[in-house]
């Protein structure tokens, strides 16, 4: 159960995340609402995966948020914010969000009824299914037609409402019945977010951890690539129990092998830490995820054949027999969960659920298949066993690759200049060090595949500058960690002079795309070639509006022939 100190984390976090956002510095907000705004985005970032960009992004409609930042005047309909995607399956997820920030830590303060039922409004026109006047409300209305031209289209669509708190408990046991009223009756799915949760996301990784468990000899296989290698990896059958046990952040239970009284685990906290090269974020209450639990709760003694097991990579690995050899005891160190980060938040989930009176008994007699592998510190290896064991939820390209070695070079790199460099959604670097600014994964490959000729494929193709571009950005000739830099600060100084002094044009990410990749290809100043893209979207005859015109190859055409610019 999350405590003050997480309380406080959260509070420090949502600050932290308020910095980053480019909030016009005329507008003077006090503390608690720099934490409030800052915890919209946290969460909203964590959830969706993405950074606050210009093609890509959630909506915050809060009537306060609005009025607060943008001076205007609208009626949320009790949703703060809403995200449409097309999913993996081609479906469309419609996230919808009600968020409350609390000023201060109340252990025993659960969400009511009351908070869920204020945004039945917003789905009541959803349900009339007609298109509402975008004059009036009109950042509401728009979201509202933009769904129900998805749930008239042919496409599956999935609605899901995000109860999002500061608080250290979800809703009441007694509120079950009434929230499975208004999924039924919505078609949709609430999904809880409360200050567990939130401190899930945040696992700062940590160079001395170790645990240890002990197993019988046929519980057990060792594999080695060499047989002149000292080294090991093995694939055993570890019970769920142990597997809290070693996973917790209770140090002296993770290494106390020999425990006597199961009872000792029922507090356990899973060490999120150990979540750091897991590729996945936060996903809530998957279709997966919740078949974990249901598995445990029914046919927990199938656990082992249901599941598809959990793989770690641990940098040391000693296992050695005890008791005659009737036993071994394993001793892990500097380890990390690579695969199966849900099906362990899972088993936590259902460790922390109140009714299950025989959970510990479960727990003891189910068992999961473990993979544990030798790796070396920044081994590439690590990198591609994570990619290949991954595929019981979708993972994204993006995720994939937020793990290869190129990726963590340049974390480190960027590190070391004071910058945040972002693999992961939600990352706010270290609480007590200032950055100079924070550049995303995502956003740094778009800037670099612009720079080498392709601003309109930057913005138009996200999806492949981590599939089919990949190599080309982040592995031909033209990459350097210097050049990275240089073209990061680029990307930060021409945002800061649209925002200044750009004659009041309008600002965008695909605007600067287009801003680099004139200067990596001429002799212009970033004032230059700013006046030079505005004349262009200006004079060019390609059909369509500003932000469509940045991503059709005809109007890149047109830049390169006035130019005379040539992508060899």
């Amino acid at each position: 159960m999350a405590n003050i100190n997480d309380f406080k984390l959260v509070k420090l976090k949502s600050r932290k995340m308020f910095e980053y956002l480019l909030i016009d510095e005329d507008i003077s907000l006090d503390d608690l609402n720099k934490e409030r705004i800052g915890f919209y985005h946290l969460i909203l970032e964590n959830v969706t995966g993405i950074m606050n960009s210009d093609d890509e992004c959630y909506t915050i409609i809060d009537t306060y948020y609005n009025k607060l930042i943008y001076n205007k005047d609208l009626d949320d309909l009790g949703i703060d914010a809403v995200y449409i995607i097309e999913n993996d399956n081609k479906e469309v997820d419609i996230k919808l969000f009600n968020f409350k920030y609390r000023k201060s830590f109340n252990p025993e303060k659960t969400k009511t009824e009351g908070d869920i039922s204020r945004s039945t409004k917003f789905l009541e026109y959803l349900i009339q299914n007609e298109i509402l006047d975008e004059e009036v409300n009109k950042i509401v209305h728009k979201k509202i037609n933009e769904i129900i031209k998805q749930l008239n289209s042919n496409k599956i669509c999935n609605i899901y409402m995000y109860m999002v708190s500061n608080e250290a408990k979800a809703f009441s046991a007694n509120s079950n019945e009434y929230i499975k009223i208004l999924e039924k009756s919505y078609g949709m799915k609430v999904v809880n977010i409360s200050l567990d949760d939130i401190i899930s996301f945040f696992n700062e990784k940590r160079e001395d951890r170790k645990s240890s468990f002990m197993i019988t000899p046929n519980e057990f296989l060792s594999f080695q690539c060499d047989e002149k290698s000292t080294q090991k990896s093995y694939i055993l059958k570890l019970s769920l129990l142990d597997l809290i046990r070693i996973t917790s952040d209770n140090e002296i239970l993770s290494n106390n092998y020999f425990i006597e009284d199961d009872q000792e685990i029922l507090n356990s906290r899973l060490d999120f830490s150990l979540l750091y090269d897991n590729v996945r974020g936060f996903l809530g209450e998957t279709k997966y995820n919740k078949n974990i639990i249901d598995t445990l709760k029914r046919t927990h003694e199938y656990f082992f054949m249901f599941n598809n097991g959990i793989t770690l990579t641990a940098e040391k690995i000693e296992c050695d027999p005890k008791n005659s050899g009737m036993k071994y005891l394993f001793i892990i160190e500097n380890f990390q969960i690579v695969n199966g980060g849900q099906t362990i938040r899972s088993i936590y989930n259902f460790l922390n659920e109140d009714y299950d009176t025989d959970k510990i008994t479960k727990l003891r007699e189910a068992y999961v298949l473990l993979r544990i592998f030798k790796t070396n510190r920044d081994d590439p290896l690590q990198n591609s066993i994570a990619e290949y064991t991954n595929s019981q939820n979708a993972i994204s390209d993006v995720d994939l690759k937020s793990i290869d070695s190129i990726q963590i070079q340049i974390e480190k790199y960027f590190s070391e200049l004071d910058i945040l460099y972002t693999r992961k959604s939600g990352d706010l670097g270290k609480i007590d060090k200032e950055y100079l600014f924070r550049i995303s994964m995502e956003k740094l490959a778009q800037i670099l595949y612009s720079a080498i000729g392709y601003p309109d494929r930057a913005s138009n193709q996200k999806r492949r500058l981590f599939q089919d571009y990949y190599n080309e950005i982040f592995k031909s000739e033209h990459f350097s960690l210097e050049r990275c830099k240089n073209l990061a600060e680029k990307f930060i100084e021409i945002q800061k002079i649209y925002k200044e002094n750009a004659n009041g044009y309008s600002v965008s990410d695909q605007k600067i795309f287009y801003i680099v990749y004139i200067i990596s290809f001429t002799k212009n100043s970033i004032e230059e070639s700013v006046e030079l893209l505005e004349k262009f979207l200006r004079e060019c005859k390609v059909e369509g509006t500003e932000s469509r015109k940045l991503i059709k190859k005809g109007f890149k055409d047109y830049i390169d022939n006035e130019l005379c610019i040539k992508i060899i």
